[in-house]
This record gives C-alpha cells, sequence and structure tokens, in this order.
C-alpha cells in the first residue's frame, strides 16, 4: 500500500513537471499555429495533397506519396488542382509575405504587385517546374495530361496570334518587344507548349486535351473575335470562327466534339447575344425564332453558363429580355432625383431588392438545345423560373419552382415555401405537382417523386406517370420532423438518404434511424438500422462516390453518432434488411466525412478529439488498417492544453441537460480557477471537436483560455416559447451552479459569461438578472427587442419580424400582440439592475444584428454610471472577417484583459482606465 501511494505521488510529480515544460498558448502563438487545408487525393488514390498554413505567414502545399510515404513541400504554394491521370499537380505560389507587406504598406498599384507564380510537380520524378507572373490555371478535370494558363512575356508587336515554343521563346530578349499577357497551353510531361496571344477566355474540355479559346483583337473603330481549338494529342490548332464582334460562354463538351458560344456584333455598351453550335468544326448559329416556347423579345443570354448534358446530346444555356439601351440625360447631379421607394405591395422589402439587384437585372431563363433534332425549346419562364435538372441534364424532367405567392410573407412567416412543377425538358410543358411546399425529391429514374407534408408532417410519394400521390410514412409511429425543435415554427424533416436503383426504395431518415420505402405503397416501411432510436444513435448515409445516382444497399457506409455519450464512428449496413449495423469503428472521437479516390479503393478520413489534432487516415473500404498520412499533431507537444468532460444536471425547471466543461492540464484540485461560460443554444455534440488556436471572430477559445488556467463550461440550453430570456437563465446558471457545486476547484468569486449574436443577449439578458458573476462579454447582443422587431437584417435586407415570431428569439406573436413579452425579454428596460461589468463588441457594419442594439445598451449603462465598454470594429460584419486577422487578435487580447483583470486581479489596461480618444486611434493601442 505504502508502495502505491509512493508510486501515485511520483506519477503526480512526473505529471506537473512535465505540464510545467510546456508554455501556455500566446497571442502571437496563433500566427505559427498551422492547420491541414484544401486536402485533395488523385484519382488513383496514390498521392494526398494539401496545404499546411500557419495562421499568418508563409505556407506550404504538400505533396505525400501514400504508399511510399514520401513527402514534398513547396513553400507558398496554394490552390492545387491535381490533373485527371494523376500524373502533376498544378497550383499557384504566392510572393514571401515580407513582399506583400511592403508592397501593401508602401500602397504599390496592383498592377505593379509580383504576381503569383505557376508551380508544376510532376508525380512520378518528384521534379518542380515554376513560371513566374502567372494569371490563373485551367486544365481538363478528368483524363487530361495539358494544362493552360495565363503570363506575361516580352512578345513583339506584331507578332501572330499564335506564339511557337512560348516557354523558351527568345522573342522576349528582344529590345523591341514588350510586355504581354499570352495563353500557354502546356503539357509538363512531355514539354511541349504552344502559346496564344490575345486571349479572352478559354476551356478545356472535362475529359480531353481539348482546348477551346476565345481571341479578341481591338482597334480605334471595331472589335473582331477568333475562336481557335486546340487538340493536344495532335498538337494541331484549327481556326474554326472569326467574326466581328464579342464573343462570351465559349463550352466544350466532355469529348471537345461538341462546342457552343455567344457571339455579339452590337458596339454599343449595351449588347445583345446570339448563340452558336458546333460540331466536328462546324459551327452554325441558332435562331432565335425557331426557339420553342421562347417569349417574344427575347434572346440567348451571357449572364448564364452554357453547358453539356453528361452524353452531349443536349447543351443548356440561358435566356431573357433584349437588353435595351436607356437614353441618358444632360442634367447636372443637383437636377436629378435620388430616392427608393417603399411600397406595402412589394414582395420583397426595398434593402433586399437593392442587395439583388444585380442578380435580378441579369436573371436568365433556361433552355435547351438539342443536336440531334437541331431543335431549341425553353424551359424557365417567369412563371416558373427555376429550373432543378437531374442525370447530369440527360433525364427527361426536370424541377421547375417558384416562390412568389410567397415572397412577401416571409418577413413574418419564416415559411420559404414553393410551388413545384414537372417539366418536360423536351417540349417545355409543366405540370404542377404540388404548393407550397419546401422540397421535392425526384428518383434517379423518374419513376417516382416524395416530398415532406409541412402541413400533416408525412412524407408523400408522387406516380411521375400518373401524377398519383399517397402517404407512405403515415402507418409509421416515430416522427420524421426535428424532434428537438423550440421554436414557434414548423419543425423540418431530417430528409433523404437517397433511392434505390430504378426507384424501388426510397431511403428516409427520422431521427436516429433509416427507413426504407417503397414508393408505390405496395409493401410495408422497413426500419433498416431498427436499434438506432433505442440506443439513441443516428445513422446517416455516405456518399463516397461523387457521381453515384442511387445507394447500393447492400453495403452502404454509413456514419454513426450516439446523442447519449457522444461516442462516433462507421458502420456498413444491408439497407435491405431490419439489422443494427455492425460499427467497424465506433470510439470516443469525432470523425470527418471520408473521402474516397474516384478510381481506387484508397480512402482518407480524420479522427479527432479536443486533445487530439484531425490528421489524415489513410484505409481502403475495409477501413481494417490506418494509418496516418500527415503530422499536425505534433505542434501540441510545446503547448499545455486541458481537459474536457461531459456534464449532467437539471436545469430550474426540472429538465435534465448536456454540458461541457474544459480545464486547465495539470489542473490542481487544491487550487482555485476562475470560470468563464460560453453558450449558444446546444452545443454538447462537439464534446470532441478538436479546437486550432486561433484569435477571436467573437467567441472565447476553447483551448486559448485553459491554457491560460480558465475553466470553460459550455451548457445545452432549452427554450420555453414567449421566455427566450428567462429560459437561457435558467439552464446557464443553474448549470454553472451544478458545476461549481460539484468541483471544488471552481472559484465561485469569480465566473464570468461570454456569448456572441443570441449567446451576446443570452449574456446580456442574466445580467439584468443576477450579480452572481464578476464579469460578462456580450457580442451583438439585441438589447431592445421592440426596436429591434422592426430592424432589417441587412446582410440579407430582410425584416427582422421573422425572428421574433416564429424562429429563434421565440416570442412567438407580433409586437401587438405580445408587447409584455417583448418587453419582458428586453435587457435595455432591466438597465438599472445591472451591477457585472459588460464588454461588449458590436462592429458598426453587422449585417445580422442592427448596430444600434449595442449602441443602446451600451448609452443605457453609460447613463446609469455602470461599468460599460463597446469594441466597434470599422468596416467589420457580425463576426471578425477571417482574413481579419489584426482585428482577431485584437479582440483576443482585450477580452482576455478584460476578464484577467475581473476574475484574476491584474491590473486592468488603459483602454480600460481611460478608454482611447478618437484623436489616439492611429497610434495607441491602450494595453
Amino acid at each position: 500500500m505504502v508502495k502505491k501511494i509512493a508510486l501515485l505521488a511520483l506519477f503526480q510529480i512526473l505529471t506537473v513537471s512535465l505540464t510545467a515544460q510546456k508554455k501556455s498558448i500566446s497571442v502571437e502563438d496563433f500566427d505559427t499555429w498551422k492547420q491541414i487545408e484544401n486536402k485533395k487525393i488523385s484519382e488513383n488514390g496514390e498521392y494526398l495533397v494539401y496545404e499546411y498554413n500557419p495562421g499568418m505567414g508563409d505556407g506550404t502545399l504538400v505533396i505525400t506519396n501514400l504508399k511510399s510515404g514520401k513527402t514534398d513541400s513547396i513553400s507558398r504554394g496554394y490552390s492545387a488542382t491535381i490533373s485527371g491521370k494523376s500524373s502533376f499537380v498544378a497550383f499557384k505560389i504566392k510572393a514571401p509575405i515580407e513582399i506583400r507587406r511592403k508592397e501593401e504598406t508602401e500602397k504599390t498599384k496592383k498592377s505593379k504587385r509580383i504576381k503569383d507564380s505557376l508551380g508544376v510537380f510532376i508525380l512520378e520524378t518528384g521534379k518542380t517546374l515554376k513560371y513566374a507572373d502567372n494569371s490563373g490555371f485551367k486544365l481538363p478535370e478528368e483524363g487530361g495530361d495539358w494544362l493552360a494558363y495565363k503570363t506575361i512575356v516580352k512578345v513583339k508587336k506584331d507578332t501572330l496570334s499564335v506564339v511557337k515554343d512560348s516557354i523558351d521563346n527568345d522573342d522576349k530578349k528582344k529590345s523591341k518587344a514588350k510586355n504581354d499577357t499570352i495563353l500557354v497551353a502546356y503539357n509538363p510531361l512531355s514539354k511541349d507548349s504552344i502559346a496564344f496571344k490575345d486571349v479572352n477566355d478559354y476551356t478545356w474540355s472535362k475529359s480531353a486535351n481539348k482546348l477551346l479559346l476565345s481571341l479578341e483583337k481591338k482597334d480605334s473603330t471595331l472589335t473582331s473575335s477568333t475562336l481557335i481549338k486546340f487538340d493536344g494529342d495532335t498538337q494541331k490548332f484549327d481556326t474554326i470562327f472569326s467574326s466581328e464582334g464579342i464573343i462570351k460562354q465559349t463550352t466544350l463538351d466532355e469529348k471537345g466534339n461538341r462546342l457552343a458560344f455567344l457571339l455579339s456584333k452590337d458596339t454599343t455598351d449595351v449588347k445583345n447575344y446570339e448563340l452558336y453550335v458546333g460540331e466536328q468544326d462546324k459551327v452554325n448559329t441558332v435562331n432565335t425564332s425557331s426557339i420553342k416556347e421562347l417569349p417574344k423579345g427575347w434572346l440567348p443570354s451571357e449572364n448564364q453558363n452554357i453547358y453539356f448534358s453528361e452524353d452531349s446530346k443536349r447543351m443548356f444555356f440561358g435566356t431573357a429580355e433584349a437588353q435595351i439601351e436607356r437614353e441618358k440625360d444632360t442634367l447636372l447631379n443637383a437636377e436629378r432625383e435620388r430616392l427608393d421607394i417603399w411600397s406595402w405591395t412589394d414582395t420583397e422589402l426595398q434593402p433586399m431588392q437593392k442587395l439583388n439587384v444585380k442578380k435580378d437585372k441579369n436573371k436568365t431563363y433556361l433552355a435547351a438545345y438539342d443536336f440531334e433534332k437541331n431543335a431549341a425549346v425553353q424551359i424557365g419562364d417567369t412563371i416558373v423560373p427555376d429550373i432543378r435538372m437531374y442525370d447530369d441534364g440527360d433525364a427527361k424532367y426536370a424541377i421547375g419552382s417558384t416562390d412568389e405567392k410567397y415572397k412577401r410573407a416571409t418577413s413574418w412567416s419564416a415559411l420559404f415555401l414553393d410551388d413545384f412543377y414537372l417539366v418536360d425538358t423536351e417540349t417545355g410543358v409543366k405540370k404542377e405537382l404540388i404548393t407550397g411546399q419546401n422540397n421535392v425529391w425526384v428518383g434517379p429514374s423518374q419513376k417516382y417523386a416524395v416530398y415532406y407534408n409541412r402541413n400533416d408532417s408525412i412524407y408523400y410519394s408522387i406516380n411521375i406517370a400518373s401524377q398519383k400521390e399517397q402517404p407512405i410514412t403515415d402507418k409509421i409511429s416515430v416522427a420524421f420532423y426535428d424532434e428537438l425543435n423550440d421554436t414557434p415554427n414548423d419543425p423540418r424533416p431530417y430528409g433523404i438518404a437517397g433511392w434505390e436503383e430504378d426507384d424501388k426504395s426510397v431511403f428516409i431518415y427520422d431521427r436516429y434511424d433509416i427507413w426504407k420505402i417503397d414508393p408505390s405503397g405496395a409493401k410495408a416501411p422497413k426500419n433498416v438500422t431498427k436499434s438506432g432510436r433505442v440506443n439513441t444513435t443516428e445513422y446517416r448515409y455516405i456518399q463516397l462516390d461523387r457521381d453515384e445516382d442511387f445507394i447500393n444497399p447492400k453495403k452502404a457506409l454509413l456514419s454513426v453518432f450516439n446523442e447519449t455519450n457522444k461516442k462516433a464512428g462507421y458502420a456498413y449496413a444491408n439497407l435491405l434488411k431490419e439489422n443494427t449495423p455492425d460499427a467497424f469503428i465506433y470510439d470516443d472521437y469525432r470523425f470527418g466525412n471520408p473521402l474516397k479516390a474516384k478510381n481506387s479503393n484508397t480512402v482518407l478520413y480524420t479522427k479527432e478529439a479536443y486533445t487530439l489534432y484531425p490528421d489524415v487516415l489513410k484505409t481502403d473500404l475495409s477501413f481494417k488498417n490506418s494509418e496516418k498520412v500527415t503530422n499536425g499533431g505534433k505542434q501540441l507537444d510545446n503547448y499545455k492544453w486541458g481537459k474536457v468532460s461531459l456534464e449532467k444536471w437539471t436545469n430550474y425547471d426540472g429538465v435534465e441537460l448536456q454540458g461541457l466543461l474544459y480545464v486547465p492540464e495539470g489542473l490542481d484540485p487544491n487550487k482555485k480557477y476562475p470560470l468563464v461560460s460560453y453558450f449558444y443554444e446546444r452545443l454538447s455534440d462537439t464534446y470532441h471537436r478538436f479546437y486550432s488556436p486561433t484569435p477571436s471572430r467573437s467567441t472565447i477559445n476553447k483551448v486559448f483560455y485553459p491554457s491560460n488556467n480558465y475553466i470553460v463550461f459550455v451548457p445545452d440550453i432549452v427554450y420555453k416559447e414567449g421566455h427566450p430570456g428567462e429560459s437561457g437563465y435558467n439552464c446557464i446558471v443553474s448549470g454553472v451552479e451544478a458545476m461549481e457545486a460539484k468541483y471544488s476547484f471552481i472559484d465561485g468569486e469569480h465566473m464570468a459569461l461570454q456569448g456572441q449574436s443570441w449567446g451576446g443577449y443570452q449574456t446580456a439578458y442574466i445580467v439584468t438578472k443576477t450579480d452572481k458573476f464578476a464579469a460578462a462579454m456580450a457580442g451583438a447582443p439585441v438589447s431592445n427587442m421592440t426596436s429591434a422587431y422592426g430592424g432589417i437584417r441587412w446582410g440579407s435586407g430582410m425584416s427582422r419580424m421573422f425572428q421574433y415570431e416564429h424562429t429563434q428569439s421565440r416570442i412567438g406573436g407580433m409586437l401587438w400582440d405580445e408587447f409584455d413579452l417583448y418587453v419582458e425579454n428586453s435587457p435595455l428596460f432591466k438597465a438599472p439592475k445591472v451591477t457585472t461589468p459588460l464588454l461588449m463588441m458590436h462592429n458598426d457594419d453587422d449585417g445580422a444584428v442592427p448596430w444600434y442594439q449595442g449602441i443602446e445598451f451600451y448609452v443605457a449603462l453609460r447613463r446609469l454610471d455602470k461599468p460599460v465598454w463597446m469594441l466597434s470594429y470599422n468596416d467589420e460584419p457580425h463576426n471578425l472577417k477571417g482574413e481579419s486577422w489584426g482585428n482577431r487578435k485584437d479582440l483576443s487580447i482585450r477580452m482576455m484583459q478584460f476578464f484577467d483583470h475581473y476574475l484574476k486581479g491584474k491590473q486592468a489596461p488603459e483602454w480600460m482606465e481611460k478608454g482611447r480618444s478618437a484623436v489616439e486611434k492611429d497610434y495607441n493601442k491602450g494595453y
């Protein structure tokens, strides 16, 4: 017994010693912490490509041979694409950050700044090729050996549009040459290349080495355009079209045999276009008058991409009303009127219209050209404007939709509804399917469609041929809608996993399980995962093949997640039988969506936990053996981290809840630690999430704070309609008290609150109810629901009414019907009760919660002589932009300084003691 005690004491000493060797995470460490980003796997499954980027600084492009384990790194490489034949990787290379900083601080013109270089890594040899002054590149999506890129070289003034042997061209050295942008078609394997001048646009076929280029030359009076087709296999090019005018939307089919483009010969700023199609290098115009069902005065439009069906039999393009050149006046600005007219009859509010004005001006309607019939038909129109195609454009039917009848009411109803139509893509004929619903799913064989009826919470099937509709889940006793919904709105369905071949079955989700349902109604439904509900385990289908049309039900890969203990994993299931899936991976981790190589069984996935970095693991479809192929987790060795536990308690209303408690690594149970509670609705399912040390966009970092000897508590919140403030109080404060009672190391005298947006509102409300907390930080809080109710979400242009009547704010009625509830839930009206020092962040370009909501609460507390500060970052939205690194670090510093002062007794910084004047803004941070 004595030996055991001695060993335990030794272990504790060693643990403390190891922890002491690690450093606490600082704000400066945010710059150097590296994350794995933009992962890609080659189609043959032999190579992994990813970026390994620090928070701020020069990143690295990493290319790993998954067979040999050999890794190559290219400094500053990014935006990589692996060739379809898995033979090379093309990528961009940034200038070093020191140069970019110098250019920006010296205000170098963008045209004079160092451009990205193009990098090409040959996978077989490991050789890296680099080409400067790159302006972007493209390559065939599948199966090609070539790429094309734009670059700046020295070209003689009178050189022809085609420049041979571009990469080693001696012309660039001649004194009479000048800088010009050329397009280079290049085979990195053979080193063959050809270059073209005056290229306006270019595109590859999807799966062949065929390149279509649009060349454009201008003089003082006119513009002439030429279309050239280059075949990389033969290294020949042909001029297939030439004309005065401007060419747009050049497009090739998958094999590069058929093409389409638009041409305008208009010389004015407003241009209308003709549609041209080509086959075997023969080009013809499509007579607009021959397009069936095309409204009078409509023409092909440049504002929609042209694309081909997968079988190349049809080509799809957009049409719209012909453009008209508006007469320009000769008035002074002072003589013109400038106003917006808000009309009660508008289907959309003026702010929304103004945000959407470019989209609405450029609105197009889908049409199709059939090569075999040499005929075109209009598919979409102003009555049914939105068209959803199927089977990569090969399917006979499409789904059309319109929300016109429901637009106006969305400002307060929060019901984003549509009427849906079955559209014959060969004739353009439309038949109404359903009205006033959210979605419809069509089977890959187009025999059936299904939809969830929001009025009775039942799924219905529709026989496409007969239009017969019937319920298919009405005999099942479980709910197919969100069972945890606690907003005063229709709960959303869980959706569908997919279809069996030939539309024999549709697989529909409930909260936990997957149901195999016969859309004809002839066979009884089957719960093919059987025990999900019994075990509180959620099963969801994982689609490994991005091109699949239907599920292979005999061996379907599923994700597994247990709501109660938060374990997760993967399972294979036979979705034809009622069996509990055999989870071959099931553990206390969070697993990412697997990524399968297109032409091999190689699979990549991630496994993470709070203390486990999400490194990439390689396996095959059996998942029996996994090998780690990245090593980002080595960074944790340098830092003091933390631990997380899953907690339970009962709130003041008697509801059992879950929450997460993060504590410092090496916690001494005999010491007291300050606690910060962060919250946003339900977050306990993130139990096994890994958090990188990154600067805040609005909330506390759950690694940064424990690393600096804070405890962080994240409680789940459930709501009662009409009482969101009190509901938050009942869950959050009860949870904090439960943790305080359970763990003696929590310092009950030094606890704080922190929330952003809806969490910021909860924070502002709670400090009007209790003086339990030594400090609080509220980001973008709604403080006055009566004024916020009529406000605008400037990011979308919508009225905020819907939030209060039906969604997150949960009042459940109009301001005039529920006035007392709006006042009850508004922190502003209880401002005199606040005793907790409050820090707010509310940015002046917030598009979600109006800036004045923060201002109202700030000036009220200031008027009442309460300690309050508001950080307002200039030109920043609701949360600080991801790229606003300086602002994010600044917020992290100030928020920690605020909590350090009130929870740890540290000296308050200058900005807290004296503020900072506008005059000092440019030179004094006040830290």
